[in-house]
């Protein structure tokens, strides 16, 4: 499965490390944030034909958003690598610092920091989720008003359309 994103799209708009020694783990996040939380919203129809048609000009759009024009209105569609990102960064931050070690799996720290509780990491990843949520439904919008560019969408998928939303704290 190809990456749709890099830890560079994740840095424009999250704080994340640009060590290589994460690298690895960064991109495992993105590729479990594709497959579980876009091929979800998306449907895995028109996700698949997205990850195999990835250059082609109007999932290019798609990805990077941009404006558009609707009932001689211009609207601005943030595009799925901004959903993709923060799904990633949910559960990058949720995880990020565990380690599988031949002792067992480890949480990584050291003599000048404090590791960050399990609630605040859970309370990051759950911020994030739902900042990715409420991007999708702009990108959601976007695919609404352009259903002729992407004629998977609603026609052979069953996107969902809804999302739990939980106290934090």
């Amino acid at each position: 499965m190809a990456l749709l994103i890099s830890r560079d799209d994740i840095a424009l708009y999250r704080q994340i490390t640009d060590s290589t020694h994460a690298l690895k783990r960064i991109n495992q996040h993105i590729n479990d944030a594709q497959f579980m939380d876009l091929q979800r919203l998306l449907g895995a129809d028109f996700y698949n034909d997205l990850e195999r048609n990835i250059t082609a000009a109007n999932y290019v759009t798609l990805l990077d958003g941009g404006t558009y024009t609707y009932n001689n209105t211009t609207y601005t569609n943030v595009g799925l690598k901004v959903v993709l990102a923060h799904y990633a960064y949910s559960r990058y931050v949720l995880n990020g610092s565990q380690v599988d070690t031949a002792f067992g799996y480890v949480q990584k720290s050291n003599d000048n920091s404090v590791p960050v509780t399990l609630e605040a990491k859970k309370n990051m990843s759950k911020m994030n989720e739902q900042a990715a949520f409420n991007y999708w439904e702009n990108v959601k919008l976007f695919l609404d008003r352009n259903t002729t560019a992407y004629p998977l969408w609603k026609e052979l998928c069953k996107p969902i359309s809804t999302f739990k939303f939980s106290k934090i704290g």
